[in-house]
């Protein structure tokens, strides 16, 4: 069994779809990695937004420069 892994993987064809699988598994999982991050970012910019508005409605915070700008 040892033997014929070892013939498919490096044979002409065996090599090429090995090669292909780890390619298009580490693109998948680097767009995939770069979509998280991308909503992850924008969440936690929403959420801050949100969580100043929050503050702002809050008398004690009415003085506060930040709530100003909203």
């Amino acid at each position: 069994m040892f033997k014929a892994v070892k013939d498919f993987l490096l044979g002409e064809r065996g090599g090429v779809i090995t090669l292909e699988h780890i390619l298009w598994a580490l693109i998948i999982t680097g767009a995939a990695s770069l979509v998280g991050y991308g909503v992850t970012a924008a969440m936690r910019g929403l959420a801050g937004k949100n969580v100043l508005i929050i503050k702002c409605s809050d008398p004690a915070y009415a003085n506060d420069p930040r709530c100003s700008q909203l």
